[in-house]
């Protein structure tokens, strides 16, 4: 039979060699992984199984390689992984030994009697508190990769690619060491210093260097300050509606959640009963989801009401980019005098989503302590990905990567209103224009099943959300969709928007309308 270095052969162990029985071992020279592991991996499964009983005498290394008819290295190597990983012992002088595998005498609850597989329901039960709390989300449409008219998707096609990939070679090329060791978390990077200058144009709001802290995003940005200035107890003023993810994190801290009712301007602080009140988290240029900019007579009762009873107020800017009539919207944060705003940001919308790059603005005091605990959570964020976006800050790309969105999105959602007004007349009170991402269309016939739409939408690749997903108890007064423009093209919305007629019939065939 054929040695190592030759193929064609597969080899069916079923004898006894020196005494030990390898029954059922099996060697391919064809196989793309390696005979040493093929012998290991055999051998392994044996000893566990109980086929090679604890104690038993292993052949030594020449009788295994002339039965087997493999070399003597292939066998040695796969021997001494056996021994190394503790199936085998080998005694000086004595030889090599199967070691005594522990067995279970009967299945526990919850397990498998016959496999020991663990079920999904006793993981279920070990979700802890915190687990459930962050783990219950159940949009039916999005997370999922549906790409047309989603609802909170940048078009990633417009990102600068080539601009981009020069700027990574730029910085590779540099061999900065803050790219490839730990920063000096205490030192704003380039990136800070340059998100403090552009805010200052962008947003309205004056701030050093020192008191902008990047983060992965918004989302780690909340969970960062959760940590930071929340015990299990405390009490968080949060819309209503609002958005559902962040709300998660707030009840995974173990605190308990006041809703601010979201009106005509925005979250309405005297809606809350608590006087108790350590944070109140609003999106005030964009209130998300009604699309609601809050005026300036609510942001100073906020401010006042906030002062009043020393609470700090995070503010989400989401989406503050993308206003496509008149001049941008100031911020809170813009009016702050006092420090009692934390102003958060992401890159999310205007660039990659997978680049995890935000940033919060806050007072200096507590930036300090945040960035220690980003120096004890994660050591440091990417340098390396934050390094590129700074440059492509200074180097002016991003105005003009902005300038040019908001120009395509504008015409995209001009286009979808069209049709939403002429086509789905019947089905929707007539859209507003709005900022952002979406239209948020309410249904004529508020007796409409929105979780069956919402499958249907998910079947047709919809990116699509219901409003009473942001109601903390899934009701919404008013039925409604969120229907998404900025990341299908002006040629992909009319086909989009037959597919979303066909998902509100359902009496229609679906595959009709499918390419």
């Amino acid at each position: 039979m054929s040695r190592l270095g030759h193929t064609g052969w597969r080899r069916n162990i079923a004898r006894t060699i020196d005494g030990s029985s390898l029954d059922g071992l099996i060697l391919d020279a064809d196989s793309a992984r390696p005979l040493y592991l093929q012998l290991y991996d055999g051998m392994r499964e044996m000893i566990l199984s109980g086929t090679l009983p604890g104690g038993m005498r292993i052949p030594s290394s020449r009788v295994l390689s002339e039965s087997l008819g493999i070399s003597r290295f292939t066998v040695v190597t796969a021997l001494d992984q056996l021994v190394a990983e503790g199936y085998l012992k080998s005694t000086r002088g004595s030889g090599t030994y199967v070691e005594t595998v522990p067995r279970r005498q009967s299945g526990k609850p919850g397990t498998s009697s016959e496999s020991g597989v663990a079920t999904p329901d006793r993981f279920e039960k070990l979700l802890s508190r915190r687990g459930q709390a962050l783990t219950w989300r159940t949009s039916l449409t999005l997370n999922d990769g549906s790409q047309l008219l989603h609802m909170a998707t940048p078009d990633h096609r417009l990102f600068p690619v080539q601009i981009w990939s020069q700027l990574t070679k730029e910085v590779y090329a540099q061999g900065d060491f803050r790219i490839v060791n730990y920063r000096e978390i205490m030192r704003p990077s380039l990136l800070e210093e340059q998100i403090a200058r552009h805010i200052a144009v962008s947003r309205g709001i004056r701030c050093e260097p020192e008191e902008v802290v990047t983060t992965l995003g918004a989302h780690h940005a909340v969970t960062l300050l959760a940590e930071l200035l929340l015990d299990p107890g405390d009490t968080v003023a949060f819309e209503e509606p609002g958005m559902a993810a962040i709300r998660s994190i707030f009840q995974s801290s173990g605190c308990k959640i006041e809703p601010m009712h979201v009106d005509a301007s925005g979250p309405d602080p005297h809606t809350v009963a608590s006087r108790d009140v350590k944070l109140a988290f609003v999106t005030a240029a964009k209130q998300q989801p009604m699309t609601v900019a809050m005026p300036m007579k609510r942001k100073l009762e906020l401010l006042h009401w906030a002062a009043d009873r020393e609470t700090l107020i995070i503010e989400d800017d989401l989406g503050s980019e993308f206003r496509y009539r008149g001049g941008p919207i100031p911020p809170l944060k813009a009016l702050d005098q006092a420090g009692q705003v934390i102003y958060i940001g992401a890159f999310s919308m205007t660039l990659l989503q997978s680049l995890r790059v935000g940033y919060m603005i806050m007072p200096r005091a507590l930036a300090e302590r945040c960035r220690r605990l980003i120096q004890v959570r994660y050591r440091a964020l990417p340098q390396f990905t934050e390094q590129i976006v700074g440059r492509f800050i200074e180097d002016g790309h991003y105005v003009r990567h902005l300038h040019r969105m908001r120009r395509i999105y504008a015409k995209r959602q001009n286009r979808l209103l069209q049709i939403l007004r002429s086509d789905f007349a019947d089905i929707f009170e007539p859209p507003e224009f709005a900022s952002g991402f979406y239209n948020l269309c309410y249904f004529r016939d508020q007796a409409v099943d929105e979780d069956a739409v919402l499958v249907r939408c998910r079947h047709a690749n919809l990116g699509i959300e219901q409003l009473s997903y942001y109601y903390a108890n899934r009701i919404s007064p008013r039925k409604a969709l969120l229907v998404g423009f900025a990341a299908s093209t002006e040629e992909e919305i009319p086909f989009a928007t037959k597919l979303l007629r066909r998902c509100l019939d359902a009496r229609a065939d679906l595959s009709a309308a499918m390419p």
